[in-house]
């Protein structure tokens, strides 16, 4: 619709010349496929919120190794209002190098 504009496409007329048709065109499409996409949004929400699963998340979800040592990875999910109002004491550190060398 810009470059309608700047061609010089006047509004609010019911029949365009046909040097606008095209550019006329890729803005109708344009306009379908942001339908579509509104559409599907409203799809995924219906159904999820009428999918019935009200499961509540895992106490640490992102807890895939059993020794997390950093204070993000050591709360409950969702963390408590002014979790860290002091920083914790971490008693032991694993660098990079040896959590690589336990894995192999």
């Amino acid at each position: 619709m810009h470059f309608l504009g700047l061609s010089g496409m006047p509004r609010r007329i019911p029949d365009y010349p046909d040097a606008y048709a095209g550019w006329n065109a890729l803005s109708s499409f344009g306009s379908y496929i942001s339908v579509v996409g509104i559409c599907c949004f409203f799809v995924v929400v219906t159904i999820t919120s009428s999918s019935g699963n009200n499961k509540r998340c895992a106490p640490s979800p992102w807890a895939v190794e059993q020794n997390s040592t950093t204070p993000e990875w050591m709360v409950q999910c969702p963390p408590a209002f002014h979790t860290f109002g002091e920083l914790p004491a971490i008693k032991e550190t694993k660098t990079f190098e040896n959590k690589q060398n336990e894995r192999k």
